[in-house]
């Protein structure tokens, strides 16, 4: 038996949708966003890791831990106990969608890797840091040495340990 030429691709299609399970009553509901824009007013961001988490990211002791907050963002900065570079951890609501505000910032840095989608990070001799969007919100924890404090020797190291840091970070916000 013979198909018209202009029929085989339509019975292609609609296989294609029931194999799929489109228009089925029980197909599965795409996952919900994550909504976290109401939180972005109380949140303390030095509360957002303990002190195990911050040492871990800091690779060595806690110094002085205060709130940085401003009309901008919401944030905190832990010295490190060699006093030579500290921890920056910034909460950001921003007025476009957090993966847009990510996917911006990210298109402003030279040399930038991407982790994940909604994930990048970046490294030089006196910084290092990496920026998520999550939910409504934006997180970035920076590692950020004074001047004349030293300078990053392992920036994969020391990103992975910021990485780990903001996973922890996003599960309270």
């Amino acid at each position: 038996m013979t198909t018209p030429r202009g029929l085989l691709p339509l019975l292609a299609g609609a296989a294609l949708l029931a194999l799929s399970g489109c228009g089925d009553d029980k197909a599965a509901a795409p996952p919900q966003a994550k909504s976290n824009a109401a939180a972005y007013s109380g949140v303390d961001v030095c509360s957002l890791a303990d002190d195990a988490q911050l040492k871990a990211a800091l690779g060595e002791g806690l110094g002085d831990k205060a709130r940085k907050d401003t009309d901008a963002l919401k944030a905190c900065a832990v010295d490190a106990s060699s006093g030579n570079f500290y921890l920056f951890l910034t909460v950001v609501k921003p007025s476009m969608a957090a993966t847009d505000q990510v996917g911006y910032d990210k298109a402003a840095v030279e040399g930038e890797k991407e982790i994940d989608a909604s994930t990048f990070s970046f490294f030089d001799d006196g910084q290092a840091y990496v920026e998520t969007a999550d939910g409504d919100l934006v997180l970035r924890a920076s590692l950020i040495y004074y001047v004349d404090g030293g300078k990053i020797t392992d920036g994969p190291g020391v990103v992975g340990r910021l990485h780990t840091l903001l996973g922890q970070m996003t599960q309270k916000v």
